[in-house]
């Protein structure tokens, strides 16, 4: 009897425990309403930023499920906020659960929750100049500002901690190894990149790279530029930052990376015909080799024709994700996977998609 009496004691001890694990899962299942959206949301969701039309006010965020590429046919922005977001949106980064939007038009940043609900939004002064791109480091968001500055700016208090004056026209900017580096384009004048030590933040030193520079990336502790050149040529490099010394290696005109890999696009216009011839190559950082074949399989034919206006890879699974546009109607997106493979591809629901950030 008595054994028996343990039995059940040991049955009911684990029932209750089960309850517990039970009620705990559901506990931390995504509720997206906790954080305050009007829809349903997977918890495996990415955000487009569509830039829009200069002027136009008509720039937005396009929601899909990266697992399944299912799309919220709306604008997200306006449908979390009841607003529309502006003109000319230019970045989006992700830090945590906060997502940080660069409106260069309206000059305006602002700070959204996990959901794209609106959190906070702060206003650039005319004296600073647009605001381009940003990247965060600990608490402060770094952003390159058209009048010649970088800008610190509070992420818990969006408020402007800081400036450094640098060349005019500023465009990319990255951290490495507590420095920030930014492209000082000119607008055609310049051709440096701008180096701030960030536990200083109070000048900047240069290297030379080439006639306007605009993107710059880092992989794999490695420093590589991107810029229009003095005859529009798409050049693209490394920076040595040891030596200062700057080596072209090809031509591209959008670019993303993923662990070592650089992948490339290089979509070039016949402007008097408006034909468009799109390549992909990639480049291995570890080994320093330029493979010139198409890192894409089974592509449509229809993406090899089109302007392709930005890429971005998704962290958790190194897919790839090829954005293009015709920049009057709304882009359309191509997914692969980390091997090339071709995924699926869907529309945006804006015009100009430049960027995809991922969360969950």
């Amino acid at each position: 009897m008595k054994l028996r009496n343990y039995y059940l004691a040991a049955l009911s001890v684990l029932a209750i425990s089960a309850g517990f694990v039970s009620c705990s899962d559901d506990d931390d299942e995504w509720n997206p309403s906790k954080e305050g959206s009007t829809i349903e949301m997977s918890k495996t969701r990415a955000f487009v930023l569509n830039e829009g039309s200069s002027n136009q006010n008509n720039a937005g965020i396009t929601y899909f499920d990266w697992m399944t590429d299912a799309t919220y046919g709306q604008d997200l922005f306006m449908q979390q906020n009841g607003i529309a977001m502006g003109d000319v949106a230019q970045d989006i980064i992700v830090d945590d659960d906060d997502v940080y939007v660069i409106m260069s038009g309206s000059k305006r940043i602002y700070k959204l929750n996990s959901v794209g609900v609106r959190q906070a939004e702060m206003n650039i002064s005319a004296d600073l100049g647009d605001p381009r791109y940003g990247v965060v480091e600990d608490d402060y968001l770094y952003v390159t500002c058209y009048g010649g500055f970088v800008a610190r700016i509070d992420t818990k208090t969006m408020t402007l901690k800081g400036t450094v004056q640098i060349g005019l026209n500023p465009e990319y900017i990255v951290e490495e190894d507590d420095k920030l580096y930014c492209t000082c384009s000119g607008w055609g004048k310049d051709k440096r990149v701008a180096v701030i030590d960030i536990k200083k933040f109070d000048k900047a030193d240069y290297f030379e790279v080439m006639d306007n520079p605009d993107r710059i990336i880092e992989v794999d502790d490695h420093i590589f530029v991107q810029g229009y050149g003095a005859d529009w040529s798409y050049p693209w490099g490394e920076l040595n930052t040891k030596t200062g010394t700057f080596t072209k290696i090809g031509n591209c005109s959008s670019w993303t990376s993923y662990k070592s890999t650089l992948y490339l696009a290089f979509s070039e216009t016949d402007w008097s015909t408006y034909a468009t011839t799109t390549t992909f190559t990639s480049y291995d950082v570890k080994t320093g080799k330029l493979n010139t074949s198409s890192f894409l399989k089974n592509a449509p034919a229809k993406l090899t024709s089109s302007s392709v206006y930005g890429m971005s890879v998704n962290e958790e699974n190194g897919d790839i994700y090829v954005l293009t546009t015709d920049f009057a109607t709304n882009g359309h997106i191509y997914h692969f996977k980390n091997d090339g493979t071709f995924v699926s591809d869907f529309a945006s629901t804006g015009v100009n998609p430049r960027k995809i950030v991922f969360l969950d």
